[in-house]
């Protein structure tokens, strides 16, 4: 469910969630953050994993405990596999010459529909990393004998423009910005779909106007929690492949809290992000 209601219609950058840049990183969290990159298949860092980055030592800790189940496949493959049922009703057919009153060119056109693609390529990996991680937070105490690690991801998508940020925009844009933007630890969270997509406001207005009936509409919501169920009943089997959790201290208790409120607000927006850039891919013609 989306809160854009509740949220104030100019959000400054500082108001927004905290996260690591991916220019910023160094030493371990810059090695985290190119595995995470190879093992989703995406050419960037999503903000689930930045968010982290910002508590001391959380994002390492986390990363230690769950980086067999992902560079193994387990939970890439099972996150794909599961995306693969989550449909809901399609939205309109666009045209070409619709998208170019719109600013959308040829180019402009390829490039939204590889951040549809990235965006339905790693959200169920993100989910499938929430469950998992939220079982080793909650009492989960894996002992198995790991997982082979010859697994090749798929090649990696085409890089993205980047994220647009909601305050360096026009107030129009921003505002459109908020009507799709949620909240998570508090903090206002536009989902990175989005702030991709803002490089051309015309379409995103289109967007936002026709995704925002169906945020809370009974068939997101149904769609929603299937996949959500579906990845954390799945997850158990792969925490219980996990060797035993790393031997630095785990999360305080805070921050265990702050990860853990993340991962349930993500349990709604990576389903979200899966089930709209498909609506994308199958309402835009094929670019090229």
């Amino acid at each position: 469910m989306n809160d854009a209601a509740t949220l104030p219609p100019e959000v400054p950058a500082a108001d927004l969630l905290a996260e690591l840049p991916e220019n910023q990183a160094t030493g371990e969290l810059a090695v985290i953050y190119d595995e995470i990159r190879r093992f989703s298949a995406v050419p960037y860092v999503s903000s689930l994993q930045r968010y982290l980055a910002t508590m001391p030592g959380v994002l390492e800790w986390a990363w230690a405990a769950i980086r067999p189940a992902i560079v193994s496949g387990a939970i890439p493959e099972t996150g794909w596999r599961l995306a693969r049922a989550v449909r809901i009703a399609p939205l309109p057919p666009v045209s070409m010459p619709v998208l170019r009153l719109w600013g959308v060119d040829a180019d402009g056109l390829a490039a939204i529909r590889n951040i549809a693609e990235n965006f339905v390529r790693v959200s169920p990996v993100n989910l499938m990393t929430g469950g998992c991680l939220r079982l080793v937070l909650t009492g989960a105490i894996p002992r198995g004998t790991s997982f082979a690690e010859a697994w090749n991801p798929p090649p990696m998508l085409a890089p993205m423009p980047g994220n647009v940020d909601p305050a360096a925009v026009p107030a129009d844009i921003r505002a459109v910005l908020t009507q799709l933007a949620t909240e998570v630890d508090g903090r206002p969270f536009v989902p990175a779909l989005y702030r991709q997509l803002a490089h051309w406001p015309s379409f995103l207005a289109w967007l936002a106007t026709e995704l925002g009936p169906r945020f809370d509409a009974a068939e997101t919501n149904a769609a929603r929690a299937a996949f959500r169920d579906t990845a954390w009943q799945a997850a158990p089997a792969i925490v219980a492949r996990l060797p035993s959790l790393p031997s630095n201290a785990p999360p305080d208790a805070e921050a265990t809290r702050r990860v853990l409120a993340t991962i349930e607000r993500y349990a709604a927006t990576s389903p979200e992000m899966v089930m709209f850039g498909q609506l994308l891919l199958e309402a835009l013609p094929e670019a090229g």
